[in-house]
């Protein structure tokens, strides 16, 4: 299946069609597969290999979101870059450590590592989500989804509402 663009999330996505929509999973487990094939081949020494594939991959995430799945926005692209920098440090957490031993605290790198990415998940990406719906332009109502789709203020009633009860 071919890369399918990712759209901004709308109003009525559910909340993981939004998530979806703002965690880059493709460039993520690029990178966790590079990271890992080099640690297995590198061990101890590593750290570097790691952090300047981290570097490269970072780099072409605009072009890749922006030309190939063809992201919405130039928000939407920054977004989901931030993103996968964010993931990345969690998953190279221990390399990442050992590249900047003597210039960052472990402890520092320890912390980001955890808090971030549930920082990020949460109320980043809740903030992302309201700022995207801004950008996206309004559903045309007048036209359904589907063949037999109510639309206007009917498309928004339960199948049920107004039944008699």
């Amino acid at each position: 299946m071919p890369n399918q663009p990712p759209e901004a999330p709308k109003s009525g996505d559910t909340p993981q069609d939004r998530l979806a929509k703002l965690l880059p999973g493709d460039v993520t487990a690029a990178f966790l597969s590079a990271k890992v094939a080099l640690v297995a081949q590198a061990n101890d020494k590593a750290a570097p290999y790691v952090f300047w594939t981290f570097v490269v991959v970072l780099f072409l995430c605009p072009f890749y979101f922006w030309f190939v799945t063809k992201a919405k926005s130039a928000f939407h692209t920054f977004f989901l870059t931030a993103s996968f920098a964010v993931f990345a440090i969690s998953i190279a957490n221990v390399e990442f450590e050992a590249y900047f031993k003597d210039t960052i605290p472990q402890p520092v790198i320890r912390a980001v590592a955890i808090v971030l990415p549930i920082l990020w998940t949460y109320l980043v990406t809740q903030i992302s989500v309201a700022a995207l719906d801004q950008q996206a332009p309004p559903n045309d109502v007048s036209k359904p989804d589907s063949p037999g789709e109510p639309v206007g203020p009917a498309a928004n009633r339960p199948a049920n509402a107004g039944a008699g009860s």
